[in-house]
């Protein structure tokens, strides 16, 4: 804080008196500078110091954040170009891919969606869920001359400040001869509002710059459309061909600010993508999987925890090479941290009448209250060999009855014998509870069908004696009593 005064005092002096064009500029180091802006530019500005008259230049950089975003909108270098939003119908297709833009018409057939200009017949055979209404960039599915009669109803005739806004509403969906009609309504409107006008002359200026540089505009126009389309690979080599182009050119700050904006749009684009496809990638794998009736099931637990989380994102990363070029699976992890904030939905799978062979801690984890677990100081590695030993030992267990005449189902026994639906079911909510790959947001049960959650069956026996009652192990849940769901995300 001290030197931060001593900076001040050093710099603006309480005997330098400030002129009329004199501007206090905050400076990202801390330092205030008291001068006035000779001149400026896309990268920076010149700055003659009130104190002494000395000249020096400063980059945007230099100044604190904020103070930069408010004198290039001032300079009509940066003016808020965010695309505006509009409502628009999204289609959900059975291959994991999407289509958004507008119904024009529907019947129990087919679909007539259109996007822009181009108009799409899609049968509803070809739909995952029915339509949902989204909202989305208003250039993803509307031409600018569509955007502009779209909305032009809603702007009030009277209104100065609206019509400036709806006039950067359509410079953002490059709509650009109507913008400038915007402005000039604006500017009549806003007589004697100073500070007004200086924010039209703004949006004039880089209006008039895009106008005047047509082709440069276009290519950057073609940048963002790619962008919206999640086509980064040719959206990044677009952005570098401006570059080489046009080193010079008017429009850098535009471009500079799509630049700036490609990493999170880029990673943005990818995070939704996983969210579409990596349910679907794994339920594949998991389905074709579930068609080998004669595998071990300790196997296909080994499999399903352990080796389809990888090839989960290889297939996804081989997936996002068209748009996005080359990625290691293993940075899909990061991006798919983040799903939730891309609306991902929850899902659920259960294991059904194969509960059992969770093992009864296992297949009952959060049915009831359990007593707060004491460290007993084994590692993660530990526990799993334990959890394979005793695997191991159980099926020795079931060797020798079935050797010795007792009949007891294994799990081989039971997959075997399952649907290929219940099969599948049971490696999803596996997969989903214990590769780690979803977060569980509950789970739930249901009480066995055949025992009503009894876990025995009881058995009359007829002997010379007469008939006497015995109580046998329910073949379904194997003493489990219930059948466990899991639902994720």
């Amino acid at each position: 804080m001290i030197c931060a005064l001593l900076s001040l005092l050093v710099l603006c002096p309480p005997q330098a008196a400030a002129g009329p064009e004199d501007v206090l500029l905050k400076l990202r180091d801390g330092r205030i500078v008291l001068g006035r802006i000779a001149d400026h530019d896309f990268d920076g500005l010149s700055v003659v110091r009130t104190l002494d008259g000395a000249r020096f230049r400063l980059s945007w950089s230099d100044l604190f954040p904020g103070e930069a975003e408010e004198l290039k909108a001032g300079f009509g270098y940066k003016i808020d170009t965010a695309v505006p939003e509009v409502e628009a119908d999204r289609l959900l297709l059975v291959n994991g891919r999407s289509l958004t833009g507008r119904i024009l018409r529907s019947d129990p057939d087919t679909i007539e969606l259109r996007t822009r200009n181009a108009v799409t017949l899609v049968p509803r055979a070809r739909l995952a869920a029915p339509p949902e209404k989204v909202r989305v960039p208003a250039d993803e599915v509307l031409t600018p001359e569509q955007f502009y009669q779209e909305r032009l109803p809603d702007v009030p005739e009277g209104d100065a400040a609206a019509r400036l806004r709806f006039a950067l509403e359509l410079q953002a969906v490059f709509a650009l001869e109507r913008a400038r009609e915007q402005l000039d309504l604006a500017e009549e409107l806003a007589a004697g509002d100073a500070g007004l006008h200086a924010r039209i002359e703004a949006a004039r200026t880089s209006i008039g710059l895009s106008l005047a540089n047509r082709d440069q505009a276009e290519l950057l126009e073609e940048v963002r459309q790619l962008m919206n389309r999640e086509r980064f690979v040719e959206a990044e080599a677009k952005l570098a061909e401006f570059g080489e182009r046009f080193p010079d050119s008017d429009l850098k700050g535009e471009w500079l600010e799509l630049k700036d904006r490609f990493a999170e749009r880029r990673r943005a684009g990818l995070e939704r993508f996983l969210v579409r496809r990596w349910f679907t990638v794994a339920s594949t794998l998991l389905k074709e999987r579930a068609l080998d009736r004669q595998a071990s099931v300790d196997e296909l637990l080994e499999w399903a925890g352990n080796e389809l989380p990888r090839l989960v994102r290889e297939r996804l990363a081989a997936e996002m090479e068209e748009m996005a070029g080359t990625i290691d699976p293993s940075e899909l992890d990061a991006l798919w941290a983040e799903r939730t904030e891309q609306g991902a939905r929850r899902h659920q799978a259960s294991y059904g009448n194969g509960t059992w062979i969770l093992g009864e801690d296992k297949a009952r984890a959060g049915l009831v209250a359990e007593e707060e677990s004491q460290d007993d100081g084994k590692t993660a590695a530990q526990r799993e060999i334990e959890e394979r030993t005793r695997r191991y030992l159980e099926n020795l267990e079931r060797q020798r009855r079935r050797q010795s005449g007792e009949d007891e189902v294994t799990p081989e026994d039971w997959w075997r014998q399952a649907k290929a639906s219940q099969r599948f079911q049971f490696l999803l909510a596996y997969y989903a509870e214990f590769s780690g790959d979803f977060e569980v947001t509950n789970v739930s049960f249901a009480y066995c069908p055949t025992c009503g959650g009894q876990g025995w069956l009881a058995r009359i026996e007829l002997g010379n004696q007469g008939g006497r009652q015995r109580r046998v192990p329910c073949p379904t849940c194997h003493k489990i009593q219930v059948q466990r769901s899991v639902t994720f995300r």
